[in-house]
């Protein structure tokens, strides 16, 4: 047996692994701009964003009482953190604000988890490949308060999560091969697990859509313009 034949098993589990680690992503679905509200006239100054409300979506975690009440609290927190970090890195200043503001020139982003899926550490760590995946979806709206906020101008979801993190699959003469892979995927565009990641992603997301929208109505150049990964 030749030195390629040894190593071909090794180069099929890599491009294998490459290959899956992709699919840790979020994405935008059943993007209305319109509704019942007026257009924004200008570029807003500011983008508030108010806590996802966490009351009528499905968690499927391992938490329950006085726990689930703190997980989905933190959760709200590490949205609205991603958000007003990843806003005005690409379009304008932002806030994180628990009431709606008065009427300026401003935008309110809000909206709700619709399901969270914890999966499981262990399952990504050491089975990876997609087993113990997470999820996070959201319904996103975006209002005008110069508009008195009565409709949102911009409604969306996104979807998705860390559904195919690589980890070990197997020990003994297999399990160096499965781990030069797990070194190799994270080497290539560093993918992550975890419902942190996933707010990250989804704030990315969002970002994105309002990046968009601006790009659309002639308010930032096609070199500031980010677009959004929609699902098919």
């Amino acid at each position: 047996m030749n030195r390629f034949s040894k190593l071909f098993p090794l180069y099929l589990v890599v491009g294998l692994g490459l290959g899956l680690a992709g699919c840790a992503s979020v994405s935008v679905k059943n993007l209305d701009a319109g509704g019942n509200a007026f257009p924004p006239a200008t570029k807003p100054a500011v983008i508030y964003v108010l806590p996802f409300d966490t009351g009528y979506g499905e968690f499927n975690v391992d938490r329950q009482g006085a726990e689930l009440a703190d997980f989905k609290q933190n959760l709200q927190q590490m949205l609205s953190a991603a958000l007003t970090a990843e806003i005005p890195e690409h379009l304008v200043p932002a806030q994180a604000v628990n009431s709606v503001p008065q009427k300026t020139n401003a935008w309110i982003v809000c909206g709700r988890f619709i399901r969270v899926n914890q999966g499981s550490r262990l399952l990504r760590s050491t089975v990876g490949f997609g087993a113990g995946g997470t999820k996070v979806e959201t319904q996103v709206f975006v209002y005008n308060l110069a508009d008195s906020a009565t409709a949102p101008f911009l409604t969306f979801e996104t979807t998705g999560g860390s559904g195919a993190s690589p980890g070990m699959v197997a020990t003994g003469p297999g399990g160096a091969a499965v781990s030069v892979v797990s070194s190799a995927i994270s080497g290539v565009g560093g993918v992550a697990s975890g419902l942190t990641d996933d707010t990250k992603r989804t704030s990315r997301m969002i970002t994105a859509t309002l990046s968009n929208y601006m790009y659309t109505q002639g308010w930032i150049s096609k070199d500031q313009r980010l677009t959004p990964k929609m699902s098919e």
